[in-house]
């Protein structure tokens, strides 16, 4: 087991990054990542160009690029190769939960930092680049796994200027509040029209476009990250009944004679 002090170890000249995790969003990271920083990432669909569990303790920052629900076993399993000092940052859909198991499960001197990047690969895929995009920052209020200023400092000049991200910071409550509006709403309304199979109809308006959008938005969505952003974001339910009661009243409205 490796200590859990500051690590006396040298550090190369180029920063190393381990991205936990190589699914679409993990693999959008490391490419982006590379021009940066030396990269590993562990994940094994990778086979034998998985990097070793062990090597997150050679790397400056560790990334955890999983499903939110794997993230509390990441931490327990990434806990006796840390050291004090890292910094581990996580890039769930949500941030209450992800932060506290990783002040939980994490060894003492490890700081956090939350970030969520407010796009999807499928977004980056599109535009080409990840440039412009918008990325939420949340750190710590208050303890030992708030980051040393020079590491929010490094984190803050990676996302922009240089990954040109537009970067806002925000607590993990507040994030999670606006998420319960912004992703357990339209997600709702994209899976709707998923469900209903809304179809491209030559006299289709902007709104009805838009709506098109919403669904081929969560086309790409995985069970895991529906279930994240419905159901643990502590404000989603809260959400929903307010969106159940509206779309009953107008409903009602509609059927009314």
């Amino acid at each position: 087991m490796m200590p859990t002090g500051t690590d006396p170890r040298p550090r190369a000249d180029r920063p190393r990054r381990f991205l936990l995790g190589a699914g679409a969003f993990g693999a959008l990271a490391a490419r982006e990542l590379r021009a940066h920083a030396e990269v590993l990432v562990r994940d094994p669909r990778l086979g034998g160009a998985s990097a070793p569990l062990e090597a997150a303790g050679d790397a400056d920052a560790v990334v955890l690029c999983v499903p939110v629900q794997s993230i509390e076993r990441a931490c327990e399993e990434l806990s006796p190769h840390l050291c004090g000092g890292v910094l581990v940052c996580d890039v769930a859909s949500v941030k209450t939960l992800p932060m506290r198991w990783m002040h939980e499960r994490l060894p003492a001197g490890v700081r956090i930092l939350g970030l969520h990047p407010l796009f999807g690969p499928q977004t980056a895929v599109e535009a080409g680049t990840i440039a412009g995009q918008r990325v939420a920052l949340c750190a710590p209020e208050q303890g030992d796994r708030v980051p040393e200023p020079a590491a929010t400092d490094r984190v803050r000049a990676l996302l922009s200027p240089r990954l040109g991200l537009r970067l806002i910071e925000t607590t993990a409550d507040e994030h999670d509040r606006q998420m319960a509006m912004v992703q357990v709403l339209t997600h709702l309304v994209g899976h709707a029209a998923r469900e209903m199979d809304l179809p491209e109809l030559p006299l289709a308006t902007v709104a009805y476009t838009r709506l098109l959008q919403m669904k081929r938005n969560t086309e790409g969505d995985t069970p895991e990250l529906f279930e994240a952003i419905q159901r643990l974001n502590s404000h989603a339910s809260d959400a929903r009944e307010r969106f159940e009661g509206a779309v009953h009243d107008v409903l009602r409205r509609a059927h009314a004679e």
